[in-house]
This record gives C-alpha cells, sequence and structure tokens, in this order.
C-alpha cells in the first residue's frame, strides 16, 4: 500500500502575534523586576554608608570626649581676664556667624539650615572641648628657699620644676607654647604661654593668659597666693577642639576647630545634624538620677540658656562638707552647672552620600519626621561618661 504524504503545519500568523507578545510581556515584567531590584541594592548601599559614616563618627566623638577635663577634671579653665570656659561647653543652635566672643570668633562663612523650607528645622548644636595632654607633662616642686612654686620676675614669671623635667613643651624660637597650670585639687586651671624649659636648673618661664590676652588679677594672676603653695600642680600642653554643622554650601558640613587654629576644617559632608545632651550631677545627693539639659518634657533648657529666674535650671550647692554660696548671675548659674556635668549625650542625623530622585516627594515627611527629598538617613544616638569630670575638680 502506498502512504500518503505527511502533514506539516506550522504556526499561524496569529499564534506567532499572540506568542511575541507574551514574550514581550514576560520581558517587561522580568525588566520591572531587575530594575527595582537594581534601585533597591543602590538604597541599601546608601543606608549601609550612612549607617558606616555615623559608627567612624560615633568612634571619633567618644574619644575626643573621653579626653575632655584630663588633668583638670571640672575645674574652671581662665584664658585670659574675662575669659573663663569649662573643659566641656555646649551651645544650643547657635548662630556661629555671630560669633561667641571670646570662646569662638564670628565667621561670615558660617550658616544656619535654610529657613521655610523642609530643612528649617535642622539647625545643630555647636561643642567646644578642652583638656590637658600628659605627653610632656611637667610637675612643679619647691623653688629654692621656700615652698612656693611661682615666682614673679617682671612681665613673665618663673615656675620651679621637679628634677629633670620634660622638655617637650619648649617653643620653637620666636614663639610660645600654649599650656594649662592645672592642680585638680583647686578646681582651676590657668592658661599660660610657656617661653622658656629649663631643665638644667629646673625652671619654666611662662605668662598668664592667651595671644597678647593676659590675666590681670585673681589666683592665675597672684604669685602669692596661698594656692601656689599646695602640692600637685602640673604644666600640661593645651588641647582642644571645636565642632559644628555648617550650611554655607547649602548642604550639611561637619567641621571641625583645633585648638590655635583659625581655618574649620571639613570632617563629613553626611552630616546633617549634631545635638548635644549633659547629664548633671546633684553634688549633694550623687545618687539621684542625672538631670539632663536640655530636657522639654522638664522644661529644662541647654545649660547655655539658664538663668536664675528658671526653677528648672536650680543648682545644688554642693556636699555639706564643703558648699558653695549660691550663684548671684546667670554666668556664675551656667559655670556652676557646667562643673555638674558627668554624661554627654550625643545624636547624629547621617544622610547618604547620594539621593534617589524617583523617591522625592516635596513638602511631605517620613514617620521620623524628616523631608522625602531622596536621601536616605540614619539617626545614631550615644552616651559618654565623662571619666575626668567625675573624678577631679568639684566632686561630692
Amino acid at each position: 500500500m502506498r502512504r500518503g504524504p505527511s502533514v506539516r503545519r506550522g504556526f499561524t500568523l496569529l499564534e506567532l502575534m499572540i506568542g511575541s507578545a507574551l514574550s514581550l510581556v514576560l520581558l517587561a515584567m522580568a525588566l520591572g523586576a531587575s530594575v527595582q531590584l537594581q534601585r533597591r541594592s543602590v538604597l541599601e548601599q546608601q543606608t549601609m554608608l550612612a549607617q558606616v559614616t555615623g559608627r567612624a563618627l560615633k568612634e571619633f566623638l567618644v574619644t575626643e570626649l573621653s579626653r575632655v577635663g584630663a588633668g583638670m577634671g571640672n575645674a574652671t579653665l581662665v584664658f585670659s581676664q574675662g575669659d573663663v570656659r569649662q573643659g566641656l561647653t555646649v551651645w544650643t543652635a547657635p548662630d556661629l556667624s555671630l560669633g561667641r566672643p571670646p570662646l569662638l570668633a564670628a565667621d561670615p562663612g558660617f550658616a544656619l539650615p535654610p529657613t521655610g523650607g523642609p530643612y528649617a528645622g535642622m539647625a545643630s548644636d555647636a561643642l567646644q572641648l578642652w583638656w590637658g595632654d600628659s605627653r610632656g607633662m611637667i610637675a612643679l616642686d619647691d623653688c629654692a628657699g621656700g615652698k612656693a612654686y611661682r615666682v614673679r620676675e617682671g612681665g613673665a614669671e618663673r615656675f620651679c620644676t621637679a628634677p629633670a623635667p620634660a622638655t617637650e613643651l619648649q617653643p620653637v624660637t620666636g614663639q610660645t607654647t600654649p599650656a594649662f597650670l592645672v592642680n585638680a585639687s583647686q578646681v582651676l586651671a590657668c592658661h599660660v604661654e610657656v617661653r622658656q624649659v629649663q631643665a638644667a636648673t629646673q625652671e619654666v618661664t611662662a605668662i598668664a593668659g592667651t595671644g597678647t590676652l593676659r590675666i590681670q588679677s585673681g589666683p592665675c594672676a597672684d604669685a602669692q597666693a596661698a594656692l601656689w603653695e599646695e602640692p600637685g600642680w602640673l604644666l600640661m600642653r593645651a588641647q582642644g577642639s571645636s565642632y559644628r554643622v555648617n550650611w554655607a554650601t547649602g548642604d550639611p558640613v561637619l567641621e571641625y576647630l583645633p585648638a590655635g587654629a583659625t581655618t574649620w576644617t571639613t570632617v563629613s559632608r553626611d552630616v546633617e545634624q549634631l545635638k548635644v545632651r549633659q547629664g548633671l550631677i546633684d553634688l549633694s545627693q550623687p545618687q539621684r538620677p542625672l538631670r539632663w539639659f536640655p530636657d522639654a518634657a522638664a522644661g529644662r533648657p541647654g545649660v547655655d540658656g539658664c538663668t536664675l529666674t528658671q526653677a528648672a535650671c536650680a543648682v545644688d550647692t554642693g556636699p555639706t562638707d564643703a558648699p558653695e554660696a549660691a550663684p548671684t548671675s546667670d554666668a556664675e548659674l551656667r559655670r556652676i552647672l557646667q562643673e555638674r556635668v558627668r554624661s554627654v549625650e550625643v545624636t547624629l542625623v547621617v544622610r547618604s552620600p547620594r539621593r534617589d530622585l524617583s523617591a522625592v516627594q516635596a513638602g511631605t515627611t517620613d514617620d521620623e519626621g524628616f523631608p522625602k527629598d531622596g536621601y536616605r538617613r540614619r539617626t545614631l544616638t550615644f552616651r559618654v561618661s565623662l571619666r575626668n569630670q567625675a573624678v577631679a575638680g568639684r566632686v561630692p
């Protein structure tokens, strides 16, 4: 029998069109999913970068805060006549273009966040720290023929040292070395400019003050004051740093100013806000919890905003065996409050280096109250116990 020809049949045009359409749909879905995955990967990468930046800055600031008051505890620092500071100073959202003399000079290159926009409430606090550097530290000792450690000679003064004093504080020819004369038991630190260290004769020549500004009166200027007969005086190199967030370029920049410098240095362009709270001890009842400034719930402003008329800023008179006189001015109140700072809480708002323009929703905010401007943010809060403040100076 003869077998008939086999029937061979292909796809019809309609079937090809339907298949192609389905393929295109599947391809579009795959591409869309790929784009979403890639976008999500970029966002997660940006979030991780913000988190890593925050952690690095935390470690840096913890190290800086741990140095506060080294060698002097919470003693009052006298830099020049009328220039009295503390080892830790916090200004609440200041406009540093106006300055905070004599602590910080006015800087026309500084700006707060733009007003009326999404960053209007993002003003940062400013922070200034001081400590004594133990490297090259010189211990004072009795001068020949007497107990005093200090002898005035004309415009400068001579300080007697222990045998074989270190010479790291010896200044470069024509310059001076900024240093602190500290004695934690006296709750006082005097800023001096070291002119010469004479190891052979066990003497240091220095002048009280800073730069061209001098100390004219008070214990830091009185060589006959009884406190100079007390043991424990040390001469330490003056070290310090200041921090602020500057919006002068339209974007936030965390800046750093080392002691003696006049130009601020960029630390990070990803920190959007720096906020600082201070925890104060009650010296008359040290077992009580720390009081935090500022604390909106308790009605407390920042320490820099405290006045005698504010009940929330009331300060204890100290331990019963060594009570203090009540403050008679706002400046005196703030100084006494600063002596009681034992812990610092720092909050950093760090945003991603890049923004996602597709996520911008002008005029709206996210669950944390930040503007939906395309940036990913991480908020990092940490506390640092100021060990130097607790072991020397004004203590229970």
